[in-house]
C-alpha cells in the first residue's frame, strides 16, 4: 500500500504535466500579465517527523525552452533536473525546512505532496507549506498538525 501511494505520488504530476501541454486553458488564475513566465518560490517545513511517518513532497516545471534545469533548493541549482522529489528522510531530526526556486520563469509547475502518520510511536507532526508565484502568495499553509486521523494530503498546479 505504502508503495502504491509512492507510485501514484510520483506518477501523478508527470501524467497532470502531460494533460496540461496538451490542453489549453483561457482562464488563468494569476493575472500577471504574462500567464507564461512565472517565477516560483516554495517554502516546505516539516517538524517533529519520525521514521515511521511517510512524508513526500514532489515539484515538476517546465519552461519556455523546455529545460533540464529549473529548479534550485536552499539557493543551490539542481542541474538537469525539471522534478523535485523531497521524502522522509529529507526532514528527520527536528523542524527542517527547504526552499526551492525556479531558475527561469516557467510555464507551468505542479506539486504533489502527502504526509501521513501511522500513530504508532510519534503521536502528530507539523507540516508548512508555501507557494508564491511573481512574488505573490497563492497558498499558505501554516503548521497543520498531522496525526493518524488527519492527514495532509494536497496536489496544487500553478
Amino acid at each position: 500500500m505504502k508503495n502504491l501511494k509512492k507510485l501514484l505520488l510520483v506518477l501523478l504530476p508527470v501524467l497532470t504535466l502531460s494533460l496540461v501541454f496538451s490542453c489549453s486553458n483561457d482562464d488563468d488564475d494569476y493575472d500577471d500579465g504574462d500567464q507564461n513566465k512565472k517565477n516560483m518560490k516554495f517554502t516546505v517545513t516539516v517538524d517533529g517527523a519520525e521514521e515511521q511517518d511517510y512524508v513526500s513532497f514532489i515539484f515538476v516545471g517546465a519552461d519556455q525552452n523546455n529545460s533540464n534545469t529549473v529548479w534550485k533548493i536552499n539557493g543551490v541549482t539542481q542541474n538537469n533536473e525539471t522534478a523535485i522529489s523531497l521524502g522522509e528522510n529529507d526532514f528527520i531530526g527536528g523542524a527542517k525546512t527547504y526552499v526551492i526556486e525556479s531558475t527561469t520563469p516557467l510555464r507551468l509547475a505542479t506539486t504533489s505532496m502527502q504526509c501521513l502518520n501511522p500513530g504508532a510511536d510519534n503521536p502528530s507532526f507539523k507540516v508548512s507549506f508555501k507557494a508564491e508565484v511573481n512574488g505573490k502568495v497563492v497558498t499558505n499553509d501554516e503548521n497543520f498538525t498531522v496525526t493518524s486521523t488527519s492527514d495532509y494530503t494536497h496536489k496544487y498546479d500553478y
